[in-house]
């Protein structure tokens, strides 16, 4: 790993500032965890400390063999390496049915899954409530990689991975029983005219279910928000809590719940760079080509980066992870 230093000075010295510059509690207990990342960083064995031992693991990204490797992009390949397999954000599949466990889900009704990444948290709906999951997706490299993996689980028919275009989806009329999203919806522009399809898909007794992140009105023109999009690659429409809460009502959609999830998101995002070291030596080691182990070095750059600028909004109170649950009529009860 002594190459990794040697990538991208700039992206190592912002980490170096934002491990090292934050004193708020959650970052205080990434005291050993920085240590050993920037060691490992740098080319030198991690020092092992028993509390890292003690520490809550995310779960493994396994290795693809070649063939299969180089259908998967280097960013794909890092976000599974960070928050595991089939999820390019952090949420294992016990967090996703633990949000999802007072939904009232069951294998007689159906399910749409907005923005599914690679599929990860729609097989870990179906693998717990056994619910059937049309999973839609706007990037197709990401499609691609999420329909194999539910082939490989054998949930090519339960959790199929479609494109779609958030900005011009027109979704069939009262077919679902639950509509999800995670971390999806502040990168569309026109998200009242997604909240509007959300509604005329859902039945009458139909439920919602989204997570996104929120900008705080600490976070309102600030120069984190600047970071954000600039490391995102992409912009985020970042709309405050009262603003999701005044078009859900428009969209006649009754919320039932908004949870701030900022904390608990904060804390996987640590898990994540906890496992880190040890899966991205899998996959290097699993790449023969040094071409292919550059790009795999590019994107751990990238990602790790872009993570650390968005837990840094996080943690200073500039955005928040906000979930928001309710139905299409006020009939069935989430708590």
């Amino acid at each position: 790993m002594e190459q990794l230093s040697a990538l991208a000075p700039e992206i190592k010295e912002k980490l170096k500032a934002w491990w090292n510059g934050c004193d708020t509690p959650p970052t205080q207990a990434f005291a050993i965890l920085k240590r050993n990342f920037l060691r490992w960083w740098n080319g030198n064995n991690p020092v092992a400390y028993p509390q890292m031992e003690a520490a809550v693991q995310p779960s493994p990204v396994k290795a693809p063999s070649r063939a299969r490797s180089l259908e998967i992009s280097a960013r794909c390949a890092v976000s599974q390496a960070l928050w595991g397999e089939g999820n390019l954000t952090p949420g294992p599949a016990e967090y996703i049915a633990e949000l999802t466990a007072r939904l009232g889900l069951n294998s007689e009704m159906s399910m749409l899954d907005l923005g599914a990444g690679l599929g990860g948290p729609s097989r870990a709906i179906n693998s717990a409530y056994g619910i059937w999951v049309t999973a839609v997706e706007a990037m197709p490299e990401h499609v691609k990689v999420g329909m194999e993996l539910s082939v490989m689980h054998g949930m090519a028919k339960k959790v199929p991975v479609t494109l779609f275009d958030p900005q011009t989806i027109n979704l069939p009329a009262k077919k679902y029983d639950c509509i999800f999203s995670k971390e999806m919806m502040h990168h569309v522009q026109d998200k009242k005219r997604l909240l509007a399809q959300i509604t005329e898909a859902l039945k009458p007794t139909g439920q919602f279910f989204i997570t996104n992140f929120t900008v705080t009105d600490k976070g309102k023109g600030s120069a984190a928000v600047n970071a954000w999009n600039e490391a995102d690659g992409q912009p985020s429409h970042l709309w405050t809590k009262d603003e999701y809460t005044a078009a859900l009502a428009n969209a006649k959609l009754d919320l039932r719940v908004s949870e701030d999830l900022t904390r608990r998101y904060c804390s996987m995002i640590e898990d994540g760079f906890r496992g880190l070291r040890k899966n991205m030596d899998h996959l290097i080691a699993a790449e023969p080509e040094p071409e292919r182990q550059s790009d795999l070095r590019r994107a751990l750059a990238f990602e790790s980066n872009r993570w650390a600028v968005r837990a840094e909004a996080l943690q200073a109170g500039n955005i928040a992870v906000i979930r928001f649950s309710g139905t299409n009529q006020i009939k069935a009860e989430i708590r």
